[in-house]
């Protein structure tokens, strides 16, 4: 069955500076080779930069979540600062520990000491991708198929890929192009391949949009605010 797909053409810096990465199954060989197939199609139409362009091949699509989040955290998670942390004077210690009835209760006292606490090395953090003005734009097109079957398994994956997908997708700040399929039947994949085209097209979008939202001047709740 065939449906009108998206019309989308991206500015020339963006194609610059998008990097793309498409997640395969293995499982359903064939239809996953088209569906690159189409997607490369369209990315050839932009003259896209095939340097910037990366396929990897998962098992099924339960581990499209694993290598999805994966991807993003290589731009996640910052090597911060290495943390050292000085305690000096005198220290509370409060415990709760089986005592002799007359010791029984809360047992409190004053212990006078320093203690230095450093890290083993840079602590990493996660903090949402922001690529800044000229900085590179990832996006993950993951794609897979997860057919009806005779028990609800069908149903219980579809859930965690999805769900585990939109939770990236929402909080790292990289785009994540939902490309799952969740036909009745082979047949009704196969008559959605060209999607892929559309999937491609999503990236793009995705991230101009994006980048519009950040352009955005927005005043500060404060500032805005009527004074009592």
């Amino acid at each position: 069955m065939w449906t009108e797909g998206l019309a989308y053409t991206p500015p020339e810096a963006l194609l610059r500076r998008v990097r793309l990465f498409f997640l395969r199954t293995a499982w359903h060989g064939d239809l996953m080779e088209r569906l690159w197939q189409e997607a490369q199609k369209k990315l050839e139409s932009y003259s896209f930069p095939p340097e910037r362009l990366h396929l990897f091949t998962v098992p099924g699509s339960f581990e499209l979540v694993h290598l999805t989040g994966a991807i993003v955290r290589r731009y996640v998670w910052r090597q911060g600062f290495a943390q050292a942390i000085s305690v000096k004077g005198p220290t509370q210690i409060q415990s709760n520990l089986r005592l002799p009835p007359f010791f029984q209760g809360n047992f409190d006292s004053q212990l006078r000491s320093e203690f230095l606490l450093e890290s083993p090395g840079p602590i990493a953090y996660f903090q949402p991708y922001d690529p800044g003005p000229e900085g590179e734009l990832p996006v993950v097109v993951s794609v897979g198929c997860i057919l009806r079957g005779a028990t609800e398994h069908h149903r219980y994956l579809s859930d965690a890929v999805i769900t585990n997908l939109a939770y990236l997708n929402a909080t790292s700040g990289v785009p994540i192009i939902l490309g799952v399929l969740t036909p009745d039947t082979l047949k009704q994949a196969w008559e959605r391949v060209h999607q892929a085209q559309d999937w491609i097209i999503s990236a793009f979008m995705t991230w101009e949009a994006r980048l519009e939202v950040e352009r955005l001047a927005i005043s500060s709740p404060s500032a805005e605010s009527p004074s009592v």
